[in-house]
This record gives structure tokens, sequence and C-alpha cells, in this order.
């Protein structure tokens, strides 16, 4: 018999990994663990594992002749290049002209590659911001999100690429006090399914100065939730780059505890002011809130009331001075909800279309916080057939599809109308 342990690369056991050896295929069990039959006279075999969001792994291993037998394998998790939108910081302010059938904005985009460093050689004709159709059957805002009811149009850019392009060199770093809040409801296990999310939060926690520090929490509401305080959990209390570690074995325990719905705002309001209140924090430290989900909160009663209490969550941030980055992954996210979030707190909305962007993200989030990762600033003009298509108060929505690193992926972005 031949054992073969399964680990990712921070030695946590990887289950439902397939395991092939030359008489048999099978899956690593919940510890990570496969034994596969092999052949007793052999003195060697051929092993290769495989998973969801892992690179293949093959290995030859010497065998004893009619022994147990034992090998570990690790795996190395797929990355791909991905991005974020941030509201620009430079001095342009939207504008609108036509009778409101035109309308020129800038907005910042971070690309990263799959190793989290920062593209920064990148064109023009590497950005295109994609026209805007709106589609009724989804229930959802997807081009212009008015001031005061879900009217929506379509958009066209007068021309698909940038009309102006600046590149932004990050600044000196800032140390800063971050509380993850990471979603454990339900539909977690249908868009990550291997933990990616688990994961990528060890690989930010790596990246910590020495005065930064870090808190973790998680959320889910609902009699199916499986976090032990829903619909927050704070796993307290913040760490430092030495001791951030520790979190590793609550994050490994956070895998099977999915369940439950999305209740996004109620979370955040706790948590920061979990934040705001720690007294262990040194006097001047930024303080910033990076929250993770695949979806929208499910707790409002409708439109309106999320709308309303998104804002009321967005201006108790301001008056904390807390920062909002936002983490979205699959197509289901709410990407007005997650851009307003973090845009109009001066955070960042990152997005994952897929589970092997997030790990680059969360690589990239230290600098981020820390004001030292560069972005291009990028202007555009946009133009509607309808009168009045850009109402003062109201959202503009879109994606620019950026091709980076031999990918093509698209950044969703939101900005506000003055």
């Amino acid at each position: 018999m031949l054992k073969v342990a399964v680990n990712d690369t921070f030695g946590t056991a990887v289950a439902g990994a397939s395991v092939k050896g030359p008489l048999s295929t099978l899956r690593t069990d919940a510890q990570g663990v496969a034994v596969l039959i092999v052949d007793g006279a052999a003195s060697g075999t051929t092993v290769t594992v495989s998973g969801p969001d892992f690179a293949d792994q093959s290995a030859v291993v010497p065998l004893r002749p009619h022994q147990n037998n034992e090998v570990l394998i690790t795996l190395v998790r797929t990355t791909s290049a991905a991005g974020g939108s941030l509201t620009s910081r430079g001095a342009f302010l939207p504008s609108v002209s036509g009778n409101a059938q035109e309308m020129t904005f800038e907005i910042e985009i971070v690309v990263v590659d799959g190793d989290s460093r920062p593209i920064d050689n990148l064109r023009p004709t590497d950005f295109t911001l994609r026209p805007c159709t709106p589609d009724s059957a989804n229930n959802k805002v997807d081009c212009v999100r008015g001031a005061s009811a879900a009217v929506d149009v379509a958009y066209a850019p007068s021309v698909a690429t940038p009309a102006a392009m600046e590149s932004v060199a990050g600044g000196l770093a800032t140390p800063y006090a971050a509380a993850m809040l990471l979603d454990q409801s339900g539909s977690i296990l249908q868009s990550d399914p291997s933990g990616a999310r688990l994961f990528s939060a060890k690989s930010f926690m790596g990246t910590l100065g020495t005065d930064d520090r870090v808190l973790l929490a998680a959320f889910a509401g609902g009699p199916d939730a499986r976090i032990p305080t829903p619909p927050l959990a704070v796993y307290g209390p913040f760490k430092d780059k030495v001791s951030a570690p520790s979190y590793f074995s609550t994050l490994d325990s956070l895998a099977p505890l999915v369940g439950g719905n999305t209740p996004l705002y109620t979370s955040i309001d706790g948590l920061r002011q979990r934040l705001v209140g720690e007294a262990s924090l040194a006097a001047g430290l930024s303080k910033a809130m990076v929250v993770f989900t695949d979806g929208a909160d499910t707790s409002c009663t409708s439109l309106e009331n999320c709308r309303a209490t998104r804002a009321q969550t967005i201006q108790q941030a301001n008056a904390d001075h807390v920062r909002l980055f936002t983490i979205g992954l699959s197509s289901g996210v709410d990407v007005a909800a997650l851009g307003e979030l973090a845009n109009q707190t001066g955070g960042a909305f990152l997005y994952a279309d897929t589970a092997e962007q997030l790990l680059p993200l969360y690589g990239s989030l230290g600098r981020l916080l820390s004001l030292s990762l560069p972005t291009y600033r990028l202007r555009w003009t946009v133009q509607a057939p309808a009168a009045n298509a850009f109402p003062s108060g109201s959202t503009l929505l879109g994606r620019v599809q950026v091709r980076a690193a031999g990918k093509t992926f698209d950044v969703p972005f939101v900005v506000g109308i003055p």
C-alpha cells in the first residue's frame, strides 16, 4: 500500500484531491489522505495529484516491497492576473453635458499578476471600456442607478480606449490596522469549494509590516449559519506580523463552517465598532476593513431598504475614519453595493471572477492598505441615447476589460455622479 498525504503550501490538508496511481485513482479524505494499492514487487511508482484550483503535481515514489509506504505531496494553487477599482484621487470630477446624455469620468485601476506584483507597463490599448446594456431579467441595475429609483439606461463609450491615462506611483507605506471579514454563508460552497479565500487570507497576513495589525472575523446569518456566534464571529485580539500566523488554525477551522444567509451590512457595522473601540491599537494608526463576499446582502427587505442600510453603513464608516476594501468573488456579487462601500469610504473594490484570482488580490492588499501600490488613472466619456441619462445623485456602473500578463479579464467599477 502507498499512503499519499496531500497538503497545500501552508501545510493544510487538501481534501477531495484526485490521487492517481498505476492501479487506481482515489480522492483524499478530510485529512488529505488517500491509500493506494500498488504492485507489491515494484521498486517505485508514479503518483499524480490534482485538485480544483491547484496545479497538478506528479512524483516518482520509491517503494519498499511488501511494506506500507508513505509520501507527502504539496500542491500549489493556480493563480491569474486580476484587478480592482477605486475612485480617482486626482483633481478631476465627473461631469455631464448635452442634456445629461454624455458623461466624462476618471477612475483608478489596480492590476497585479499571478504573483501579486503590480503590472506597470500597460498601455492605453490594454484597457477597453465595455458598453453597457440593462438586463431587465436579472432584477438588478446594470448601468445607471438612479438616486431615488432603479431607472436604468444603456450607454456606450465614445471611444473604447481611455482618452487619458496616467500611471500613479505608490507612496511610502503607512502602517494600518485591518479587520478582515470573511463570508461564510451557504453559497460559498459553490463559489469557493476549495477554500481559496482562507488560503488567500493567510497569504495577506504574511505581507504585514512591522507596525501593521490584523483582526479576523467571519459572518453568516439565519438558522443554517454554522459560525460560532451568528451573524458575526470575531476571533480576537488584534495580531502583529509575528503572531498573525496563529490565525491559520482558525482559518482552517472555518472550512466546514459554511451555511446560512449573508447579513453583510449588519456584520460590517458590528466589526467596525470593534475596530474603532480597540484600545490596544497605537494612536494614529489608519483603520480599514477588508470584506470578502460572493454575493449581496440577503437580509434586506427590499432594494430600497438595502440602499438605505448601505448608505448608513458608509456614513458610519466615514464618521469613524474606517476605509472599506471589498473583495467580490463570482459573477453573482452586487457590484453596485461593493463598489459604493469601497469607493465612498476611500477604499478599493477588488474583483475575482474565479478563485484563482483571489490569491493575487489578497497578496496585493497590504500595499493597497498602506497606500504604496501603484495604479492607473484612466478617463473616458460615455454617451446614452436617452435624455437625462446621468442625473445628479445617480451612480454609473461599468466594466473595464484589461489585457495583462497574457490574460484578459474584467474590472468592475462604480462612479458617483455629483
